[in-house]
């Protein structure tokens, strides 16, 4: 039985790639504090999009996702992977939370919690507290759990399983024919993808993953500006791809 072709997509990280701490006309709630984007980055991601479907491919919640796309009306997402990989769907349909950990969140009653996760646990602990993760670890053993933990400044989260934005494209049937990314967690889908770009800002294998590419770009800007330079750099690929302008 032949196998069915995988749709191309242009896939995209948010913190640290399309969304900066600097503040910009479009604000997103995170965790913790706002991001923001610019309002000439949607204008370019809009018009990318009617050449390349867009998927997007975040650690974030799809509650937390849903902030920024219903900002962005007319652009043509395809598809959301969201919390790494964990959770892959064609349309956004945010869920309270994971109540599989609610034997864990229990016993961790002055953690708080972060609402909003369907496959993981995500938590902040009080400050007073010197190894969060030995003593989450030491919960999971307790109520016979297993977990992933995943540490992230203040926060601390648990995984069910280990997690892959370039898996959650796949489950889709979404190749990332071309993929935008910032760290650790999107060097599957950039190495994968033979047109990654990133910023000069990214993570130091981040960089060198792209820089190995024949067809990747690796923006010298960073924050707004450098989401920017991806952008037209992406738009200028995907014009030479449809035969609009001269390669």
């Amino acid at each position: 039985m032949p196998s069915v072709p995988m749709e191309k997509v242009l896939a995209v990280d948010l913190d640290g790639t399309l969304l900066h701490p600097e503040p910009e006309a479009i604000a997103v709630w995170g965790r913790s504090r706002y991001r923001y984007m610019s309002r000439m980055a949607a204008q370019l991601l809009e018009e990318i999009s009617h050449q390349m479907p867009v998927a997007i491919a975040s650690a974030r919640n799809a509650q937390s996702v849903k902030g920024l796309v219903d900002q962005l009306p007319q652009v043509n997402f395809c598809g959301f992977v969201t919390e790494n990989g964990l959770v892959a769907r064609r349309h956004l349909h945010p869920v309270a939370h994971a109540s599989k950990w609610d034997i864990v969140a229990n016993l961790l009653p002055d953690w708080q919690r972060i609402t909003g996760y369907e496959q993981c646990l995500g938590l902040i602990p009080p400050t007073s507290v010197d190894n969060p993760e030995a003593i989450l670890r030491s919960v999971l053993c307790q109520t016979g759990k297993p977990g992933y933990i995943y540490l992230d400044r203040h926060k601390i989260f648990v995984y069910p399983a280990p997690s892959s934005k370039l898996s959650g494209l796949g489950q889709l049937g979404l190749e990332p024919w071309m993929a935008l990314g910032n760290d650790l967690n999107d060097l599957d889908m950039l190495g994968h993808s033979p047109h990654p770009a990133t910023l000069a800002d990214a993570h130091e294998k981040v960089k060198d993953v792209v820089k190995l590419k024949q067809g990747g770009y690796c923006s010298p800007a960073w924050s707004h500006a450098g989401t920017r330079d991806i952008l037209l750099w992406i738009k200028t690929l995907c014009a030479r791809r449809s035969g609009t302008v001269g390669i």
